[in-house]
């Protein structure tokens, strides 16, 4: 019933699209916020009073609950311990400073056989949430969750991300995702949708364009949501888009919470001058292994309380203080699909300095880098970002990237097996021409698609010049600084 309705969306009037999103807003709402969301809010506001002693102290036992947890309960850790020859009685004497004597869990693993990280106690007793995300690698994973899962989530976002930021999910706001909610790539406005349930406007993420502007700044100005979340460049661009067209808000919303790229100073700045409110960072994961966010002061903490987040060199070893290196995650919330010392695919830095807002049992991030996708520029001047969609739900299909050749002319690598087929082909170009317009894809089989030295490949390349202004942005080091 749920796809029929998906596939009757888009020919649909907007008044009937906004009642189904509405409806299923009022769905999501209940699965999020619903059963013990509240006394898991409580949870994390307590904790952010605690002592570093006090943290360590939870989290230990929280770690030692998963690591047992996952050797009775996970087929891929206790064969992968089994085979490494680590037994129940080993991980008693595991702390998160000895983490290091588990072996890696890589990304691929997970992306191969999802279920076999999943509990057994949890299949057919629960219902199990699926979620797909290809991240920067261009190539899908399945993160897998319960509902009571989802709801210790949402709940340290509400005081860690929200919170900290003066808002709350509670609140009116508005969202720049990556839901296709307007169902054609060349289309006239609106280009947002209004959830009523949860008094959300969601706007498209893929019409952002210097013609679209104005209906983007008059929806904000109508619905007036108090808190914008969404894709970090998303709304940079709408914000540099604004500036140069002399556009600003007629209100002042309280914060804009954003995720999914780097956010940097300058990109603050600029969102702050048109949007009328300060940008707030999280870096998190679908996976919902590991949580970052952005405190008064402008640094970046991680909840240990959430996931414990260790940075490695290339022996799985701990880098001091300064020193990039790569990112390991084991998830503490996550009863169905727990992530133990999983490598998400990041390059980060811890800082040296303690942050001024006291909250000294939460690590402070110097910087997160490598998770900078390159940016599509579409013919009509929109920049879009997060092209994962390009490749979910595909058969056959292993791994792609796109090459943006031109504003109108993109290349797609992909590495299938024996059953990818010209349908696939086709949907390739339908999902590009739903959501840039229309454009060259030209498509091509490889048997495999380069990798940088730390392993990884690029999901997106863009041989198209972006405006100086973009560029600055980029190459600005995020200090945590506002």
């Amino acid at each position: 019933m749920a796809h029929f309705l998906e596939r009757l969306y888009p020919y649909v009037p907007v008044s009937i699209q906004n009642l189904g999103i509405s409806i299923f807003g009022l769905a999501w709402k209940r699965e999020r916020l619903g059963g013990k969301f509240q006394e898991y809010v409580r949870g994390f506001r307590e904790r952010d009073r605690w002592s570093p002693e006090e943290m360590q102290e939870y989290v230990q036992t929280e770690l030692s609950r998963v690591l047992r947890h996952a050797f009775e309960h996970v087929p891929y850790y206790r064969k992968k311990w089994q085979r490494a020859g680590i037994n129940k009685n080993d991980l008693e004497g595991i702390t998160p400073k000895r983490l290091s004597h588990l072996p890696v869990t890589p990304k691929t693993d997970l992306r191969s056989d999802p279920d076999s990280f999943v509990a057994q106690k949890t299949k057919g007793q629960e219902k199990l949430l699926r979620y797909q995300s290809s991240g920067s690698t261009g190539t899908p994973i399945t993160a897998v969750c319960t509902a009571d899962d989802h709801r210790r989530f949402i709940a340290a976002r509400e005081v860690r991300s929200l919170g900290w930021a003066g808002t709350s999910i509670h609140a009116p706001r508005s969202m720049i995702g990556g839901r296709l909610v307007v169902p054609r790539g060349i289309s006239r406005p609106p280009f947002e949708r209004y959830n009523w349930a949860e008094r959300q406007v969601y706007f498209s993420a893929y019409h952002i364009s210097p013609e679209n502007v104005r209906f983007y700044v008059d929806a904000l100005n109508h619905y007036q949501p108090i808190v914008l979340t969404g894709y970090a460049h998303s709304h940079f661009s709408l914000a540099r888009m604004m500036a140069e067209q002399g556009l600003t808000l007629d209100y002042e919303p309280v914060a804009a919470v954003l995720c999914s790229e780097k956010l940097t100073r300058a990109m603050k700045t600029v969102i702050k001058r048109a949007l009328r409110t300060r940008a707030y960072e999280e870096y998190g994961a679908v996976e919902n292994c590991v949580l970052a966010t952005e405190c008064e002061c402008g640094r970046l903490h991680v909840s240990p309380d959430f996931g414990i987040m260790e940075i490695v060199d290339d022996n799985g070893h701990p880098v001091p203080p300064g020193v990039e290196g790569r990112i390991l995650c084991t998830s503490l919330l996550n009863e169905a699909q727990p992530l133990i010392r999983y490598e998400i695919g990041d390059v980060g830095a811890w800082s040296n300095e303690s942050c001024p807002c006291g909250r000294n049992h939460l690590p402070v991030l110097k910087e997160v880098v490598g998770r900078m996708e390159d940016v599509i520029v579409g013919p009509d001047g929109r920049q879009t970002v997060r092209f994962h969609w390009v490749f979910i739900d595909l058969p056959g299909v292993m791994e792609g990237q796109i090459i943006q050749e031109a504003v109108d002319r993109f290349t797609i690598n992909l590495v299938t097996s024996g059953d990818s087929s010209k349908e696939v082909d086709a949907m390739i170009r339908r999902r590009f021409m739903e959501r840039i317009g229309n454009v060259s894809v030209h498509i091509q089989r490889v048997p495999e698609i380069p990798r940088t030295d730390r392993g990884k490949f690029r999901g997106v390349i863009s041989k198209v010049p972006l405006p100086r202004t973009h560029t600055e942005c980029h190459t600005t080091s995020n200090t945590g600084l506002s």
